[in-house]
């Protein structure tokens, strides 16, 4: 029901950019679909054809935004290969996303739906949360000699929380997002912490 075809592309990028405004002005019990049309310039018969209801609405945005993280999702540890080298990798991964305004306009509204409507928010979570990629890279470097981790979960949730701590959360807050120099040196600083913490001798 969600698929468009390429020459309606934009009609389908112009109903999530508004749906995204209205959930977050509105709240999505509040939100309405005739308004979201309005906003989006289409009429309601095609907003139907792209979308059935708010809820399939709601899902859509949320696959749009797991989506644009799909670059992280195809991250491996490569064995023997410089380590802080696949780090930064792997955080410019996450790091080129949250450089963008359209992500972080819709992940402020899908954590502000948290506070409003906490099941529908909850599904929400396991489709966006890339923790364990992180998890996954440092358990293999473990694994492979180059870091000293006795815990890659802990490990993992600290890393991408580094980066979060200065790319994302005080932007939710702002409505803004890093610059590319800004990001790279909150990547190197991350980067840098994780080496001495668990660096070990390797």
């Amino acid at each position: 029901m969600n698929e468009c075809n390429a020459p309606n592309a934009s009609k389908h990028a112009q109903i999530i950019e508004a749906a995204v405004a209205e959930f977050q002005e509105k709240g999505f019990v509040a939100a309405s679909m005739d308004r979201i049309s309005a906003r989006a310039e289409v009429s309601k018969r095609t907003l139907y054809k792209y979308f059935e209801s708010k809820e399939n609405l709601f899902r859509s945005i949320v696959i749009e935004l797991s989506n644009r993280f799909s670059e992280v999702l195809e991250i491996r540890y490569q064995k023997g290969r410089d380590v802080r080298e696949q780090l930064t990798e792997l955080a410019w991964a996450e790091g080129r996303v949250l450089m963008s305004p359209d992500v972080m306009a819709m992940s402020r509204m899908i954590i502000s739906e948290t506070m409003r409507n906490p099941e529908l928010a909850a599904a929400a979570q396991g489709k966006l949360d890339k923790t364990s990629i992180f998890i996954s890279m440092l358990k293999d470097a473990a694994e492979d000699g180059q870091l000293s981790i006795d815990d890659p979960e802990q490990a993992g949730k600290e890393l991408i929380g580094l980066i979060k701590a200065k790319a994302f959360w005080p932007m939710v807050f702002s409505g803004s997002v890093l610059s590319h120099s800004e990001m790279k040196a909150t990547i190197d600083s991350s980067v840098e912490m994780m080496m001495c913490r668990y660096g070990g001798s390797a």
